[in-house]
């Protein structure tokens, strides 16, 4: 008995079933992976607008670090009163992110230095100085169950960029700040998962969070339009 080969019709409607669950395959994948995307973007405003009603409510200095090595985020606090500078950070470029920490620990040192000579000169001379300068903010991890350090999976921070920038940072560890008296930065914060983007728009004055998908371009009057904050 002569075996019935498949027919090139056959053949064409296999491969079209074939290419059609391949492609329901991969389309839910990606619907998967850009909900998941959204959700991480969600959840990360959702940390920023608690951290701005928590330093109005609570009198406190806040900030979120945003570790883009680690792709990971936290909130910290201080009571001490803190300033931001109104020139730019004198970030090392290419997209790595301005050392704040180093540049807190030079300037206790620098501090450290005067108040040492200051206490070797004379009673006298200590009377007509101007008064000491108020005592620099010191940040700790802000340990609440509500907002616990955030590791990221598939989502990835792309990059921040605050009036504070001379550009968005895409390596090393970015702040962004929030004050008792209800201001925090105006604030653009852009996560990926593949081509995938959506973007985090950050009202100074309201603390207002908007999430668009897609990835926002940054207007060239970003940093003018900032409100100072002193």
């Amino acid at each position: 008995m002569r075996q019935r080969g498949f027919t090139l019709i056959e053949l064409l409607v296999g491969i079209a079933i074939m290419a059609l669950i391949m492609g329901s395959a991969i389309y839910g994948v990606r619907s998967l992976a850009r909900s998941d995307l959204r959700g991480t973007s969600s959840k990360l405003a959702g940390a920023i607008r608690y951290c701005f009603d928590r330093s109005v409510t609570t009198g406190s200095y806040f900030r979120i670090v945003l570790d883009l090595d680690g792709n990971k985020y936290w909130a910290e606090r201080s009571d001490n009163r803190m300033y931001l500078v109104r020139g730019k950070e004198e970030s090392p470029g290419k997209g790595r992110a301005f050392d704040q920490e180093a540049a807190d620990k030079k300037k206790e040192e620098l501090d450290e230095k005067e108040k040492e000579e200051q206490a070797s000169r004379n009673q006298l001379a200590k009377s007509l100085e101007p008064p000491p300068k108020p005592r620099r903010a010191k940040f700790q991890t802000f340990k609440d169950a509500t907002l616990p350090i955030v590791t990221m999976k598939s989502t990835k921070l792309f990059d921040i960029y605050t009036a504070r920038q001379r550009e968005p940072y895409t390596m090393g560890k970015a702040y962004l700040y929030f004050f008792p008296d209800g201001h925090t930065e105006r604030a653009v914060i852009r996560l990926n998962d593949g081509d995938e983007f959506y973007s985090l728009i950050i009202h100074p004055l309201t603390g207002k969070v908007e999430v668009k998908p897609g990835k926002y371009e940054i207007p060239r009057d970003f940093d003018t339009l900032q409100e100072a904050v002193r």
